[in-house]
């Protein structure tokens, strides 16, 4: 039996919120980040419980605050749906490039899932509620004179 064609195109749909959320942190972009939230939507992460808009449109500059700059790639997704509600969990790499603290360019990459919650309103998909798990951790340093830094 083949999978409905809605699934499909719900899951492509999810699949894009998690792909703008990563575009969104590494860029810096609060308001795209929040933007992938209903109203009332809330990122659980080590650094914090973030609820609502106002307080997610935060996240991205305080991770520009930490880090020299950021890399988030979705590897895979997987989620179930029931009508306009939708349950799963997100697969990615979290790459955070800084300097150590003796100046060498440096990354802390997380190994991660999302536990996912999404809601279809006014005909879009929404993050309603997410939460970061981190399932292994990684620091080294970086090779080349650019690395971390933006390249034009």
């Amino acid at each position: 039996m083949g999978v409905p064609e809605n699934d499909l195109l719900d899951a492509l749909a999810t699949r894009r919120l998690a792909e703008r959320y990563a575009v969104a942190v590494d860029r810096g972009d609060g308001a795209l980040f929040a933007a992938q939230f209903t109203d009332d939507g809330v990122l659980e992460a080590p650094r914090g419980r973030f609820e609502g808009r106002a307080a997610l449109a935060g996240v991205p500059p305080m991770m520009r605050g930490l880090y020299r700059r950021t890399w988030h790639g979705v590897l895979g997704q997987a989620v179930d749906f029931a009508g306009d509600a939708g349950e799963g969990e997100t697969y990615a790499i979290a790459r955070h490039f800084y300097d150590d603290r003796d100046g060498r360019p440096s990354c802390y990459e997380m190994t991660i899932r999302y536990a996912d919650r999404f809601v279809r309103r006014d005909g879009a998909w929404l993050i309603l509620h997410r939460r970061l798990v981190v399932d292994a951790t990684h620091r080294f340093a970086v090779d080349g004179e650019g690395a971390g830094k933006e390249q034009a």
